[in-house]
């Protein structure tokens, strides 16, 4: 089974993948998914090989060769074979065919083979016409999102160039990072600062270098913020008449006007903001339709 150090902020039951072409009729659902397989480790992890397909989908090594040979000629001069990396890489006219070619499309993949944790279908042919909203894919680049997932997995110390509100043009920061997050409109990455000797998140998109890798491990402390759990107790906002209250209820599938979520603390706001929920002191005149009831537990947990 294919695995990274990951969280989602939300769940849901399906995850599907978006491509910009059709499944060809000639073409096996099968191999399709494989085939964006590829196209996804290539691109996102610099190294491909046999086992990528293998121990994602329970197929033999010589059908994961099988279906590496049919992409490289249907896609010529999309991969080479490096022999230092014993695998294949993508190359600099590298054009994905069976995939976007985004970020938030691998890193959706590995939320949904996490949560599933079963073989990849993801995708799938919907009749039903429907439309979602989609927050706009954000640029990052695949040789730091290469070297971020290769450290979260390694525990390695990164060096790199990082920009943010008080540092706009960027900034050098020694970092050791251990997971990817989606707060479910953008992706973080959760990492030990050694200048601010604390675990922060640090958004993807922000990163402009990885100077250098440390593959030397450095003695820091646990991330105990990480490790704690909490419980979220949301409830209809009292405000308003009970029958209003146990619409809110039901919509939200509370289970007897309440609904308790257990999170990880450093996960507590960007699940309230992710589902409307206010989090700051409540009032008389307060109109969301549901709040959270121990928001005196929690606030300490919020940044």
């Amino acid at each position: 089974m294919y695995t990274c150090n990951f969280v989602h902020v939300y769940f849901s039951s399906r995850l599907t993948m978006n491509t910009k072409r059709h499944l060809d009729d000639d073409l096996k659902l099968d191999l399709y998914r494989r085939l964006r397989l590829i196209e996804m480790i290539a691109l996102w992890e610099g190294r491909l090989t046999s086992n990528s397909l293998n121990q994602t989908f329970g197929i033999k090594r010589q059908q994961a060769s099988k279906d590496i040979s049919y992409y490289r000629t249907d896609c010529p001069g999309n991969l080479v074979y490096d022999t230092k990396l014993k695998g294949y890489k993508t190359t600099d006219s590298f054009n994905p065919k069976y995939t976007d070619g985004t970020l938030d499309e691998y890193l959706r993949f590995l939320a949904f083979n996490q949560e599933a944790a079963k073989h990849v279908s993801a995708i799938e042919q919907v009749n039903t016409p429907i439309e979602i909203i989609r927050p706009p894919n954000r640029s990052v680049d695949p040789e730091i999102v290469r070297a971020l997932i290769k450290a979260c997995r390694n525990k390695d110390r990164i060096d790199v160039k990082y920009a943010s509100v008080s540092s706009p043009l960027g900034k050098e920061r020694i970092m050791t990072p251990h997971t990817l997050i989606s707060s479910g409109y953008r992706w973080h990455v959760r990492a030990y600062c050694e200048e601010a000797k604390k675990y922060k998140d640090f958004v993807l998109g922000r990163f402009l270098e990885i100077i250098s890798t440390n593959e030397e491990p450095l003695d820091i402390p646990e991330d105990h913020d990480w490790n704690t759990f909490i419980d979220l107790v949301i409830v209809p906002n009292p405000n308003y008449s009970k029958d209003q209250q146990r619409l809110f209820a039901r919509e939200r599938g509370m289970n007897g006007m309440k609904q308790v979520v257990n999170i990880r603390a450093p996960l507590a706001q960007y699940y309230l903001q992710l589902m409307h929920i206010p989090f700051s002191d409540y009032g008389p005149d307060m109109k969301h339709s549901i709040i959270l009831e121990n928001l005196d537990q929690v606030k300490v947990h919020l940044f």
